[in-house]
This record gives C-alpha cells, sequence and structure tokens, in this order.
C-alpha cells in the first residue's frame, strides 16, 4: 500500500526558496515516508489539530493525511521556530 505525496502550493513555494540542501532533505524525508505501510506512525500528532508534523533536520513540514484516498499532502515546511506560529 502506498501513498501519494501531494506538495500544497504554499509549500511548493517555500521549497522553492530555501536552501537547495534544506529542500532535499525535507524532500528525502517525505519520500520514504510515502513508501510506509503506516505512515501516521511515523510522524508526531500535533496536539488539538488532525495535523502532523514531520522532523527533517533544524525545518518541520506540517503534513494532513487522507487515510481513504492513500493521501498525504505537505503543507507548510517551515524553520523549526516557525512551523507552528501559523496554524
Amino acid at each position: 500500500m502506498r501513498y501519494s505525496l501531494i506538495y500544497s502550493k504554499r509549500s511548493q513555494r517555500k521549497l522553492k526558496r530555501l536552501p537547495e540542501k534544506a529542500a532535499a532533505r525535507i524532500i528525502g524525508a517525505l519520500e520514504p515516508l510515502a513508501e510506509e505501510e503506516s505512515p501516521h506512525l511515523q510522524v508526531k500528532r500535533l496536539t488539538n489539530s488532525p495535523l502532523f508534523s514531520l522532523r527533517a533536520g533544524v525545518y518541520r513540514v506540517i503534513l494532513a493525511f487522507e487515510h481513504q484516498q492513500l493521501v498525504i499532502m505537505a503543507v507548510d515546511p517551515d524553520h523549526r521556530r516557525n512551523a507552528y506560529n501559523n496554524l
């Protein structure tokens, strides 16, 4: 069972602005997650929210899962000090 990985427009824009190494690290953390049988067990659930957080170095990627359609949506990658401000 493989999940599809979808990047929101916001996350695509932010990934383009990040340094190349940081963007590669984030994408490198997301790709194996889509291959997992139960990817929601590999990430941290945010308190009082349906969203999850994935650590990629000093960056955090906010994720949303749609289990019926087997979709992982990367909502917002950001530096850890700013990642949770706009939720």
